[in-house]
């Protein structure tokens, strides 16, 4: 589901491939730069466009109670205008409290759509085999289009009707973050779900036509809806081939400064081990409050405490504003025609790396140590390459993790700065100062879907710009960095302090 987009850059026989690697709560997540999403057929509608009321939401926890047993004495429903609806306190929460559990019983599984009486039948037909989330998506919609007299009608009604990830912006809006690694994601997006959707529109649906109406609730831009609420409701643990929806808990905000999480038996690893196997039905999933709430404020959890910008406005549809995480994916991988390919892949395979790895640019640090490792390897070359051989493959990795020679490390430093050049060239501005004060505007003069874009736009470009700066630095001090010959040297201590050679024939003619 998570899909990729690359930018190709070329410098002295390598190529660095600025890339974003990961594919909306609703509530307030092979594509080229030069391809856009289809635009949706709501896209003029917004989260401001929100028919929910305070009474849905009540129905919805009496529900909980009365069906499943669910305290939720704890916890209340409110609106404010950044976040959207979300889960609030309803009685001052102590460090550690849980809000909220819900049992297995009350969540929307694949389990349950595979058993439903009237489409049950089609979704375990092993001829199709659906993915997991296809299985739910189907569900959901099925689910909808019964309205009352559905098993989670509840649930249903709560359901945000339009999303604000660009998967569901128009054309003049998507224009907003072209050149964008986001761009770039929603494409994947975007292409991923028409395959999915030409692939059953084929098959599956003219067999099941009984109980899929292509032209009403089934139609693409309703599984596209679909598949919105899934990525931004489903948190871990419950995705992939685990993924459900969990009615009540699926309403707590996200906030970076918070680090609970959703957990089930304890913990996250009780969860995985036990959640979906044997003795997963009598599970629960619950959210514990990681400070002290007081009554009314709201409960917080972390969506992805590693994630970026991009990623939050990709599967969720938001940028957090308070402590917004401006960030840069970069997937790096051995060009096929380099002569050392093979042995450069047995290293990553023996560091445990993989072929491809991504790693995460962000504004105000410095790039990951391990990039910088990964960028030595994908330049090694001439004299250097005696490392790749079998008899340094188990510490090759560790041996390049310092500076290799000035020729490694210069070709490193300016395959990056070509490689930034490269990305910052797709935006129709290079100007921080423009975004920066796009957002001082008057409040409220943005549109959600505006503030997104200029917030993504400044955090991409930011990550962007510093970490061209950082190797530019690194650059202008080859001469004073210890390379490889050095520290062998020195290991033997064949070099003093100064690096100067401790060698003297004399001595040894004398010996």
């Amino acid at each position: 589901m998570r899909a990729m987009a690359m930018v190709q850059s070329t410098t002295t026989g390598t190529t660095a491939r600025v890339a974003s690697s990961h594919a909306a709560r609703g509530r307030r997540s092979a594509a080229s730069s030069a391809r856009t999403p289809r635009a949706s057929p709501s896209a003029a509608a917004s989260s401001s466009d929100d028919a929910r009321t305070s009474a849905d939401f009540e129905a919805l926890f009496a529900w909980l109670a009365q069906t499943h047993g669910v305290d939720c004495s704890k916890v209340s429903v409110g609106r404010d205008d950044v976040a959207g609806w979300g889960l609030r306190a309803r009685k001052d929460l102590g460090v550690n409290e849980c809000a909220l559990s819900v049992p297995r019983a009350a969540w929307v599984t694949v389990d349950k759509a595979k058993a439903d009486g009237e489409i049950g039948a089609a979704l375990s037909d092993a001829q199709y085999n659906l993915a997991s989330w296809t299985t739910l998506a189907l569900y959901v919609l099925k689910e909808r289009e019964r309205g009352d007299k559905a098993k989670f009608a509840a649930y249903a009604k709560t359901l945000p009707r339009t999303l604000d990830a660009p998967l569901f912006w128009s054309a003049e809006e998507l224009a907003m973050i072209a050149g964008t690694q986001l761009l770039d994601n929603a494409a994947g997006y975007d292409a991923y779900i028409r395959q999915v959707y030409d692939d059953l529109s084929q098959d599956f649906f003219v067999k099941y036509a009984d109980v899929f109406d292509v032209n009403t609730t089934f139609d693409e831009a309703s599984f596209r809806w679909a598949f919105g609420i899934l990525r931004s409701r489903a948190l871990p643990p419950c995705e992939g081939a685990n993924i459900a929806l969990i009615p009540g808990l699926d309403l707590v905000n996200h906030s970076s400064l918070s680090s609970a999480k959703w957990s089930t038996m304890g913990g996250i690893v009780g969860a995985v081990s036990g959640l979906f196997g044997r003795g997963g039905d009598n599970a629960t999933m619950r959210v514990d409050v990681d400070r002290a709430v007081k009554n009314g404020e709201p409960i917080f959890v972390n969506y992805a405490p590693q994630g970026i910008d991009s990623q939050f406005a990709l599967d969720f549809g938001f940028v957090d504003a308070i402590t917004p995480s401006p960030g840069y994916a970069l997937t790096l991988s051995i060009p096929e025609d380099d002569v050392n390919c093979f042995d450069k892949l047995d290293v990553l395979d023996v560091c445990g790396l993989g072929e491809s790895p991504t790693f995460t640019l962000r504004a105000y640090q410095d790039p990951d140590p391990e990039l910088r490792t990964f960028l030595r390897l994908l330049n090694c070359k001439g004299q250097d390459a005696f490392l790749l051989e079998a008899l340094f493959r188990q510490t090759c990795w560790q041996l390049i993790s310092e500076p290799l020679s000035a020729e490694n490390e210069a070709d490193c430093c300016a395959s990056m700065t070509n490689g930034v050049a490269g990305a910052l060239a797709r935006y129709e501005t290079r100007s921080l100062d423009e975004e920066k004060n796009a957002l001082m505007q008057t409040p409220g003069s943005l549109t959600t879907r505006e503030e997104i874009a200029v917030r993504v736009r400044l955090g991409e470009k930011s990550a962007l710009i510093e970490t061209a700066s950082f190797f530019d630095v690194i650059a202008s001090r080859l001469d004073k960095l210890e390379y490889y010959q050095e520290r062998r040297l020195r290991s033997l201590n064949l070099l003093d302090e100064d690096g100067s050679s401790t060698y003297d024939p004399f001595k040894e003619t004398m010996a």
